[in-house]
Parts: structure tokens; sequence; C-alpha cells
């Protein structure tokens, strides 16, 4: 489902967006990309984006990943609901606020991975670290991935 530009701003400027992010699992690793546009442009997230208004969160799950990764998943579960408010920088034309359903998926295949224009590389990852961006922290460490130490003496500053 495509948004004309404009109202898709107009959007953004006035309520949250319902996203998935995905937390693809393979061989005991999670899957993240780096962003190539903001927010979070040049940081390492999971796959994930929007849910189109009459998708289920696992269809759209499913659809994300491929479209991002060309790895066909299956749905696991829904491991928690986090949200995101990136403050306007000089590349934003306004805040941007998402709810993001955190799902747990599993590929079989995990290559080639080819992702969409909107990353540049991939990593598969079985350990927190300050490289990644904060707001994955939480839906990692409730799949049990383990913690940098530096993360949680960083954590109360």
């Amino acid at each position: 489902m495509y948004i004309p530009e404009k109202e898709y701003k107009n959007i953004l400027r006035s309520v949250p967006i319902a996203c998935v992010d995905l937390l693809i699992i393979h061989n005991n690793k999670c899957l993240l990309l780096k962003r190539e546009n903001e927010p979070a442009k040049g940081q390492f997230w999971f796959p994930g984006g929007r849910i189109h208004k009459m998708e289920t969160i696992e269809a759209a799950a499913i659809r994300k990943a491929k479209e991002e990764t060309n790895l066909d998943c299956y749905f696991v579960k829904i491991i928690s609901v986090e949200e995101t408010i990136f403050e306007k920088n000089e590349f934003m034309e306004t805040v941007i606020h998402t709810i993001n359903i955190c799902c747990h998926l599993v590929s079989e295949n995990v290559e080639p991975i080819q992702f969409d224009r909107y990353h540049s590389e991939y990593r598969w990852v079985n350990k927190l670290n300050n490289s990644y961006h904060k707001a994955i922290n939480h839906p990692l460490i409730l799949m049990g991935f383990d913690v940098d130490e530096s993360l949680i003496k960083n954590s109360h500053k």
C-alpha cells in the first residue's frame, strides 16, 4: 500500500506508527541490519517496518522479512511491545514516534541475504554491545542474549 508523500508526512506529524521489529534467529544468533535512512541512520537495528491497514502482525512480520532480507521466515511469537521516539534532526522533518511489536521469527535459509535499499550491511549477533542502537537491547535480553558488561555500566549515566 502506497501513501502519497505529503499525506504520509502529515501522518508522521500526527500519530505514532505501528511497526514490527523482527528478531530473526538462526543458530542462536539474531540478524541486525545497518540502516541507511533516518531515523537511526548508520546504526544496526532489527529488520522490520510499518504494518499495513488490515494486515495482521504475523503477516507484516513475514512480509517485512522477505522485503528487507529476502529470507523466508516463519513466525514464532510476539516477544514484547516497545516504543521509540526519535527527536527531529537536520535530516528529518518531524519527530518520529513508533510503537514496535517485536516478533520472534526463524529462517531456515540464511544465504544469500539480499537487503533492500534502506540497508547496507548485516550481522548475525549473539551478544549485545554499544555499537547497536539502544532500542534493540530489551527484546534481545528477553530472548536470552548475553549482555556486554559495558552496557550495564553505561546504562546508569
